[in-house]
């Protein structure tokens, strides 16, 4: 089986202790990026993500502790691995959703269709949600800066999408991106992380970037915290 060290995947000196960790930033950082700051209740759903990544994180700690204590699997760690799930789920759809409008917004931009897809739309303006897309696409339609920084973001934040995307597929599709037929041995199966108490998901992958190797996929290794200290980074580097 050939493996391949996840660029994300942490050690011993990259995770922060508990008591060092600015969960601040995950919910107060994605806010203030465009599509979440102008977008009341999308901007809700990325505040979640980083709301429950410290729940998480703790229980990942008092993993790692009793794991240590006991010397054995703890029966909590169904429960870890459960919730490490449902928030690498929960992450990877809040980001399809600002990517995908991103994407169609381009689309309409190109084809001059900004203006009639908001005259197709529901005149509502107690419907809030509606009277938020429409300003969004008119924003994206005039205002030059307002496209750079959303093309800024995407160049920032692709390649974490792609991690996580990596783990949702092989979570809940049981395959590599992309490739049906890449399965994994053993979906789900993940050890307990010995410096962060994260659980640590075998993961397999297509194989396209690395020729050392003979064929066509390749196994890794990646954990909830590693995605969440991947965005705590890129929110720390796009506010610099």
């Amino acid at each position: 089986m050939d493996f391949i060290s996840h660029k994300f995947h942490g050690s011993f000196d990259s995770y922060q202790n508990l008591d060092e960790i600015n969960f601040s930033i995950i919910p107060t950082g994605l806010k203030k990026l465009s599509f979440f700051e102008d977008d009341v209740f999308l901007g809700m759903q990325a505040m979640n993500v980083g709301l429950v990544d410290q729940l998480i994180t703790q229980y990942e700690y008092t993993l790692l502790r009793e794991y240590n204590e006991i010397e054995r699997t703890p029966d909590s760690t169904m429960a870890v691995s459960a919730l490490s799930q449902m928030w690498i789920y929960a992450v990877y759809e809040v980001l399809r959703m600002w990517r995908d409008r991103k994407f169609e917004f381009e689309k309409l931009q190109r084809n001059g269709g900004i203006k009639p897809k908001i005259s197709s739309m529901v005149d509502d303006p107690q419907n809030l949600t509606v009277e938020i897309r429409k300003e969004q696409m008119l924003r994206f339609q005039n205002d030059a800066k307002y496209r750079e920084r959303i093309n800024n973001v995407w160049d920032g934040i692709e390649e974490i999408f792609r991690a996580i995307e990596l783990l949702r597929i092989n979570l809940a599709k049981h395959c590599a991106p992309g490739k049906d037929n890449i399965i994994p041995r053993s979906p789900g199966y993940a050890r307990i992380n010995d410096w962060c108490g994260a659980m640590d998901y075998q993961l397999i992958d297509k194989n396209k970037n690395y020729t050392e190797i003979d064929g066509d996929r390749y196994y890794t290794y990646l954990n909830r915290r590693d995605i969440a200290d991947a965005l705590r980074n890129f929110i720390i580097g796009f506010s610099d």
